[in-house]
């Protein structure tokens, strides 16, 4: 039991991470932005906001005048503060930092994740037909992908709900490579929420006969938080994770990225110039 308190006492000392929120000032972005906040609230932890903005070739004219660099700057940090404002009203007791960068979105985060402790960064996404609030939305895939640190992409209309139950997603593959372990614990420890770990099968084509071992080698990482374990077996896997997140009310899903690529059929249509989210719920995208 001290064994246990000292655990998570000295997980919230040395845990006061910060949450990375790039925000466009889009609706989608300003949601997912709220969702960190009370986020922040349920587990500890500061919110950074980071609006990354490309100059333009072209100054854009503002009552006739060219807006200067500096302008356009002062702009934007104006933009930011008002967003912080905001979100201070909401969660008085979160801290809050703005950062500003001109350069493109992706370099900026690769950036920020190498230099700084970040826990996790917190991403909106739109639906369908709303390509003018695409910015956002177009970068959320390939950031999920490509960065070390844990991705949550928030759907637009997701409103937060305190974290009770989380899906873990695994197809008992290789499982002690792909699955992050500490990460996933330590998310589960943060939050204090129930673990469900989901296998993601249909007709039972990812079977092999090392499936039984690898799905024992699954129970025995999380013993201690006693998941519960079901078997989504649809054909639309992304249909079947839905139907269970709702009927199990389950406030986040993790995905670790893979080979045979769950995250690519989250993302529909990651081809073409409209994605499309197809999570009822936020999706955590997790790195082994």
């Amino acid at each position: 039991m001290y064994h246990k308190t000292y655990r998570a006492n000295h997980y919230k000392k040395h845990h006061m991470k910060a949450i990375l929120v790039p925000v466009d000032f889009s609706s989608t972005s300003l949601n997912a932005a709220s969702y960190a906040l009370h986020y922040a609230k349920q587990v500890g932890g500061k919110l950074m906001l980071v609006h990354a903005y490309e100059q333009p070739l072209i100054l854009p004219l503002y009552q006739g005048i060219e807006v200067s660099p500096e302008h356009m700057r002062e702009i934007k940090k104006k933009e930011l503060q008002l967003l912080a404002n905001q979100l201070t009203e909401l969660g008085p007791l979160v801290k809050i930092e703005q950062l500003l960068f001109d350069g493109k979105l992706v370099d900026v985060i690769q950036d920020l994740t190498e230099v700084l402790q970040i826990a996790f960064i917190v991403m909106g996404i739109t639906g369908a037909g709303k390509a003018r609030e695409a910015l956002i939305g177009s970068n959320t895939l390939s950031i999920s992908k490509h960065c070390k640190v844990p991705v949550l992409i928030v759907p637009e209309n997701a409103v937060f709900t305190k974290i009770n139950d989380i899906g873990l997603t695994t197809d008992f593959r290789d499982v002690v490579r792909t699955i992050p372990d500490d990460r996933v614990k330590e998310l589960v420890e943060a939050t204090g929420a129930r673990l469900h770990v989901l296998n993601v099968d249909f007709k039972n084509r990812q079977w092999t006969s090392d499936t039984p071992f690898q799905s024992g080698l699954v129970e025995t990482m999380f013993e201690h938080y006693h998941p519960q374990y079901h078997f989504i077996d649809k054909e639309d896997m992304v249909d079947g994770l839905n139907e269970y997140a709702n009927k199990y009310s389950i406030e986040m899903l993790l995905v670790i990225p893979q080979k045979h690529n769950l995250l690519e059929r989250i993302f529909a249509g990651s081809h073409t110039k409209e994605l499309v989210f197809h999570s009822d719920v936020p999706v955590m995208v997790m790195h082994a």
